[in-house]
């Protein structure tokens, strides 16, 4: 060929060779990307599966045990952990952290816990309405058991006030919307007397009589006295001209009924009969329309109603008024064919209800404006770790909730995330795949370029050669 010709010819072989030499390079580039990626997914993959998640124990399948996921519905829902325990979730401050129903039966019906299991569709009631003999056993029961804790026994009423039968005319249609009463006895001679409080017992009606006892004044002179319940606290005594004090025998004198001068270490006046008798109770006796003292006073027995409201101070004082009224206001509702919805009673589920109640009233309560995360194994125990939330389980021993912590309570267990390490697996296998695909093709266009590359420079040095032949038969030529 021409000079001119292979000169052409050689920079268009140069050419070509430079191209494929970049191009070689640059693949090479693309497969070592591919080693530092499969390097990073072998190692996330790695990551994936030594991943672990907090657990709870749900119970036993023969003697397998059996783990659910640790999220808030699923360690505060009721009989959903093994143990039994019942937990509840706090934040920070100590609030408990409720769902938006639990939190709107509480805040609709002003912490009457009744009417917050009524929303939620339960009562406490456990009495069958329809035996009326024995509901109404149950509820004077209740009612005595509530008025003994707060200081009004059945025999010791210092207001003067005792369960003496109920009335359930103050309850209107709706559930809960007022309270039961009961009466108390007021007795006179006639209508136009100054009416005394009586009580009862399993006796009968009775009148107090005040304690009589013995008083020195300031000039040593002594007396016998008593004081009424206005004078009670103060320096103020009734004396009493028919009752004396013995210092030696420590006795009180005094003249009984059948009018003989009788001693006794403790006495009690009663000013309205102008008695003084060692009983502190002075009973009624019927007589037809009256009742008859034992000083022979005839009585007219007059009762009132009065509401039952709450005068405790304790928490197991209330538990006590509530189960009271509950089973008051059922046996009314039934007396009464009053219309309501159908509530279910369940042991279970109303100390369940109970005692998140309880822990709401006590310490306050609060809730998540994303109900979602309730259902989040991730957002709880990020919450736990993070210091935000507190889990607490409630204690038969202590009678309250007790604080614990993920690593510390016997029902929670760290486990292998199987979930994830099978997800981390099936993304592992897929970009493996792809790489591996990836690589196959940089190595073909490697090996068609080299092939291309050889044969550029097979043909390069044969253009090469052809010139340098001609540059030396030139050379041969002008030397001739």
């Amino acid at each position: 060929m021409g000079m001119a010709a292979s000169q052409a010819r050689l920079l268009t072989i140069t050419a070509r060779l430079s191209n494929n030499e970049q191009e070689q390079q640059s693949v090479a580039y693309s497969k070592q990307r591919l080693a530092e990626d499969s390097n990073q997914i072998n190692q996330q993959y790695l990551d994936a599966m030594s991943k672990t998640k907090y657990q709870i124990l749900t119970g036993y399948n023969s003697s397998e045990a059996t783990y659910a996921d640790l999220t808030y519905n699923q360690i505060t829902g009721l009989n959903s952990v093994a143990t039994g325990k019942q937990y509840i979730v706090k934040d920070k401050m100590g609030k408990v952290l409720v769902t938006s129903a639990v939190a709107k039966a509480y805040e609709e019906n002003n912490g009457d816990f009744n009417r917050f299991l009524r929303d939620l569709g339960y009562t406490q009631a456990d009495v069958d309405v329809t035996d009326y003999s024995g509901t109404e056993e149950a509820i004077h029961e209740a009612w005595d058991k509530y008025l003994a804790s707060v200081g009004k026994s059945i025999d010791n009423y210092e207001d003067g006030q005792h369960i003496l039968g109920f009335d359930y005319t103050s309850f209107s249609s709706d559930s809960f919307d007022g309270y039961p009463t009961y009466n108390t006895a007021y007795a006179s001679v006639s209508e136009t007397d100054n009416y005394s409080s009586i009580f009862k017992d399993s006796n009968g009606y009775y009148k107090e009589r005040y304690l009589v006892q013995a008083i020195t004044d300031d000039t040593g002179a002594q007396y016998c006295g008593y004081q009424t319940a206005e004078q009670e606290g103060s320096d103020e005594w009734t004396i009493l001209d028919n009752v004396t004090y013995n210092t030696e025998t420590e006795q009180f004198m005094y003249q009984n009924l059948e009018g003989e001068i009788v001693s006794a270490d403790t006495v009690y006046a009663d000013p309205e009969e102008d008695l003084i008798s060692e009983n502190y109770k002075n009973y009624l006796t019927p007589n037809g329309e009256y009742y008859i003292s034992e000083g022979g006073t005839a009585y007219d027995v007059y009762k009132q109603s009065a509401a039952l409201n709450f005068e405790g101070t304790t928490t197991a004082q209330r538990e006590l008024y509530d189960y009271a009224v509950a089973i008051t206001e059922a046996y009314y509702n039934n007396k009464t064919s009053a219309t309501s919805q159908t509530l279910t009673y369940d042991a279970q589920v109303v100390n369940y209800y109970k005692n998140i109640f309880n822990q709401m009233r006590e310490t306050g309560y609060t809730t998540t404006p994303n109900e979602t995360n309730l259902k989040e194994n991730s957002w709880l125990v990020n919450q736990l770790k993070a210091g935000e939330l507190v889990l607490a389980y409630y204690s038969t021993v202590e009678k309250g909730f007790v604080n614990t912590t993920l690593d510390d309570d016997e029902s929670i267990v760290e486990k292998e995330d199987s979930s994830a390490m099978a997800i981390a697996e099936q993304e592992y296998q897929a970009r493996m795949d792809k790489i591996e695909s990836q690589d196959k093709q940089f190595d073909l266009q490697l090996n068609k370029l080299s092939t291309e590359h050889n044969e550029l420079q097979t043909e390069y040095d044969a253009v090469k050669k052809v010139i340098s032949n001609n540059v030396e038969k030139s050379f041969n030529i002008f030397n001739a």
